[in-house]
């Protein structure tokens, strides 16, 4: 309870937290996994299948920050992630694996 008094006096928001789901909506989670010298994995981010996967990248880059220093991209079963489309349109599902690949420049 503590915590929330905190959280609540200082105006801070849990950004990460699902805190409402539509009609048709499902909550996933997937799991990502580096392939390369800043191995992580598997980090598992819980979301809705109409989020845009660029927001879960934007969370995956608050927790581990040295990604933001290389140009990435996202592949599941072999075929790379469009960026700008929801979980759904990129057909992933729950407990899927998503590997990081780190273009080398």
């Amino acid at each position: 309870m503590e915590i929330q008094n905190y959280k609540s006096k200082n105006n801070i928001k849990d950004k990460n937290k699902i805190t409402s789901i539509l009609p048709g909506e499902e909550i996933l989670g997937v799991n990502f996994v580096s392939m390369g010298i800043n191995d992580i994995g598997p980090y598992n981010l819980v979301c809705k299948d109409s989020d845009l996967f660029v927001r879960l990248e934007e969370r995956l880059y608050e927790d581990f920050p040295q990604f933001k220093e290389y140009e990435t991209y996202f592949e599941i079963k072999t075929k790379r992630i469009k960026r700008f489309k929801t979980l759904k349109e990129n057909n992933i599902k729950t407990n899927d694996v998503i590997n990081i690949f780190i273009i080398d420049n």
